[in-house]
């Protein structure tokens, strides 16, 4: 501990006034982030809106039968109950977010705040009993239960 304490001369000493302020002058420098936007708010009809344009979408049978080809093709290759589910959300959700990526961009909803667009679905869909199948539809569907 001596040694280092005089390997730096006085005269060489750091200066932390200085060394501070040339580290605030890089902050300075430095861009702040991006905020990210607060997600839009649905009303009760937009979500019903929504979540009515999503079941039809999921009901194509197109669609339908993409989504369960994924989830075949999961069950066979995952034995793990944990490793099954988790790859059930990580390859049905971006396919679903597709699917219905129309109808949430018209309540400015995209990618990136897609499953905030999901939850407020869902907040609406409790004290609406006509919404509550539905979203329980959407729910087991990302769960790859058909």
């Amino acid at each position: 501990l001596k040694l280092l304490c005089f390997a730096v001369p006085f005269h060489q000493g750091l200066d932390f006034s200085t060394r501070n302020k040339k580290l605030a002058s890089k902050k300075e420098v430095m861009e702040a982030p991006a905020a990210v936007p607060p997600a839009p708010q649905l009303t009760k009809e937009q979500a019903k809106e929504a979540l009515s344009e999503a079941i039809k979408i999921f009901e194509e049978p197109s669609n339908m039968e993409k989504l369960k080809e994924k989830v075949t093709e999961i069950n066979e290759k995952f034995e793990d109950p944990m490793a099954r589910q988790m790859n059930m959300m990580m390859q049905l959700l971006p396919m679903v977010q597709e699917m219905v990526k129309e109808p949430m961009s018209k309540f400015g909803f995209d990618q990136s705040n897609f499953m905030m667009g999901l939850a407020q679905v869902q907040m609406h869909a409790m004290t609406d009993e006509e919404m509550k199948p539905q979203v329980e539809k959407l729910q087991k569907a990302l769960k790859g239960e058909f």
